[in-house]
């Protein structure tokens, strides 16, 4: 016979009421309680009922995270933090990777809110909130992380990097640099943007020209950074700005295959990732973005938000930091 929660009370000598507590983390169950009802649930081989669970309490215990590049290291990382925040309050995670595809992520968070999960967290691609709001219903939790969106209504983290891109550049221009390029991702994003306005603003404040085949457009994904690399070094530029970690990975290749060393053949100011440590990354200056941070804040973000669905919109921004390399 199928074992009910109240075979696990009776074997742990409490009440259902403290078993649906400790299962569902409702209230606050002391140490001891609820080590004895885990301990029960493991001897009587207890699975709760997911489904009378969602009828009883209209929660599915599951959150979306919309990620535009589930092959980038730093959404790695901040999923693996966002999953570990969930999991302490019974919530699951469900991953979708919209590839930068903006269709893609309308479509999946339609489907994601049509009553699969209970909220989601979303990094999009998109340029105006109201191409989601047109797909959800009203009041759906959702959490905006780390980009920005035109006309949004609703909780976010995210992230400033302009300092750090213009200390870099900056400290490239005091290095001597006149000739210097920029790399950057698709500029939709608002973090794209952000960062070439400040690679703009210290070239401008040193009264440097800034040609335009100095600024070279790739998508943020694998791959598109090398072809305008080559551009830039075929221009003479003796500095680069790389708007974002992949990139930043895949012309650090490029320069390796053509015996180019970083910080002597041409500086490269580049994305890092918290807590990376790689030997090539460490000769040269870099943007190091917060992701720890930003993905725990985002999931207690979520949570908070289905646990007060009334209260007043939370817009939490983080700042980057330049690391510099030891000249």
């Amino acid at each position: 016979m199928k074992v009910s929660m109240r075979d696990v009370a009776n074997h742990a000598g409490v009440s259902v009421a403290t078993v649906s507590h400790v299962i569902n983390k409702t209230r606050f169950v002391s140490p001891e309680t609820t080590a004895r009802v885990h301990e029960s649930i493991k001897q009587l081989g207890y699975s709760p009922d997911a489904i009378g669970r969602i009828f009883k309490t209209g929660k599915k215990k599951l959150v979306g995270f919309i990620v535009p590049d589930i092959a980038n290291p730093v959404w790695a990382l901040i999923i693996e933090v966002v999953e570990d925040v969930l999991a302490e309050y019974g919530f699951k995670l469900i991953i979708i990777n919209t590839k930068e595809d903006s269709s893609r992520e309308l479509e999946n968070i339609h489907l994601l809110s049509s009553g699969i999960v209970d909220g989601v967290i979303v990094a999009s691609t998109l340029v105006d909130f109201r191409e989601i709001q047109a797909v959800i219903p009203s009041d759906f939790p959702i959490v905006l992380i780390d980009r920005t969106l035109e006309n949004a209504n609703c909780d976010s983290v995210m992230l400033q990097d302009f300092s750090a891109i213009y200390d870099g550049v900056c400290r490239m221009i005091e290095q001597g640099n006149k000739k210097i390029g920029f790399i950057t991702g698709l500029m939709r994003l608002s973090t794209s943007r952000e960062r070439l306005s400040a690679y703009q603003k210290a070239m401008a404040d040193y009264g440097l020209t800034v040609e335009p085949s100095y600024i070279q457009y790739g998508n943020s994904m694998a791959k598109s950074a090398v072809p305008l690399v080559r551009n830039l070094l075929d221009q003479g530029c003796s500095a680069i700005v790389v708007s974002n970690n992949v990139m930043t990975g895949d012309i650090l290749q490029y320069l390796t295959n053509r015996g180019l060393k970083n910080g002597y053949d041409v500086m490269i100011l580049g994305q890092g990732i918290e807590g990376q440590s790689d030997y090539n990354l460490h000769q040269m200056d870099l943007m190091i973005q917060p992701s720890i941070e930003l993905g725990q804040l985002a999931g207690k973000q979520i949570l908070e938000r289905l646990e007060h669905p009334t209260h007043p919109i939370k817009n939490i921004v983080l700042t980057s930091t330049l690391s510099r390399r030891i000249l």
